[in-house]
């Protein structure tokens, strides 16, 4: 059923493209151990477009002005945790990121409740409205995404080495502030970008899903990405058509598959060996 509607065939596009940048910057989360920098991004993100909504500057009559304000909440968000990152303190950094989500969570919805429709809003900000994007976002997002995966793709080695060793980085003479601040700042364009349209929850599970899942399975760099890709993309269809076919909400339908698959993946590693080879690193 999936290519029978045109709106479908627009989502089902943008999903790909998300599974595509998402899973690479889930593999440095994943491996770094920030594991709720992306869910606290983006709830940041939406706490901006709430505060640019409450300031008269709404997505729908000045889309351009919310994004603006949104982008600036998170790339602030993005050098605090640059700085939480290069603080050794005694309060681990995956705490100071909880309370930063939890704070911005609180105030998202002291906000929204101000809204005469807050309670709808509230839908969205958690999961999106990817049914409804429209031609004009769906190429924002590939130019934005190829711009900033071009970005990554010149500098992979600086940060691959900031993520895979810290310290081995840091010993090298890299400046690991300055990569830090580099990396946190495009993936706060990600993550505003696409929080506009997937929601809070759906961005956290492209991000963080297949990663866990590549890391079950393979070892390396590059397999565990190649791996987090064929599984983000297997996710979408699976989860879009269940979408039609149960008349389920599309985007809490996607993480059910990915849940369902990844439930597979852990199961199939630990009984069968479909996955030796993968999981060696070369």
């Amino acid at each position: 059923m999936l290519f029978e509607y045109p709106f479908i065939f627009k989502a089902l596009i943008l999903c790909l493209i998300l599974t595509g940048m998402h899973t690479y910057l889930g593999y440095h989360i994943v491996k770094r151990g920030v594991i709720f920098v992306d869910l606290a991004l983006a709830q940041i993100a939406a706490l901006g477009g709430c505060a640019a909504a409450l300031a008269g500057f709404s997505a729908e009559t000045h889309p351009a002005l919310n994004y603006l304000v949104a982008l600036c909440f998170t790339l602030l968000g993005a050098v605090l945790f640059s700085f939480f990152r290069s603080k050794k303190e005694k309060v681990p950094i995956e705490a100071l990121i909880g309370i930063t989500y939890a704070g911005a969570i609180a105030l998202s919805l002291i906000i929204l409740e101000r809204s005469a429709t807050g309670s709808e809003e509230i839908k969205e900000m958690l999961s999106g409205s990817i049914l409804t994007v429209s031609s004009g976002e769906l190429l924002f997002i590939t130019v934005l995404y190829a711009v900033i995966g071009a970005v990554h793709f010149v500098f992979r080695k600086k940060f691959i080495a900031v993520t895979n060793d810290h310290e081995a980085a840091a010993a090298s003479g890299v400046n690991i502030m300055f990569w830090d601040i580099l990396f946190y700042a495009t993936f706060g364009f990600i993550v505003t970008s696409s929080v506009k349209i997937a929601g809070v929850m759906l961005v956290f599970s492209f991000l963080i899903i297949p990663s866990v899942a590549a890391a079950f399975a393979a070892a390396g760099t590059v397999k565990r990405i190649v791996f987090g890709w064929i599984f983000g993309i297997t996710g979408c269809v699976l989860g879009l058509e269940t979408s039609l076919r149960l008349d389920w909400t599309p985007g809490a339908s996607i993480v059910a598959a990915f849940l369902a698959l990844l439930c597979a993946v852990i199961f199939i590693k630990n009984k069968t060996g479909v996955f030796n080879g993968l999981d060696k690193e070369r």
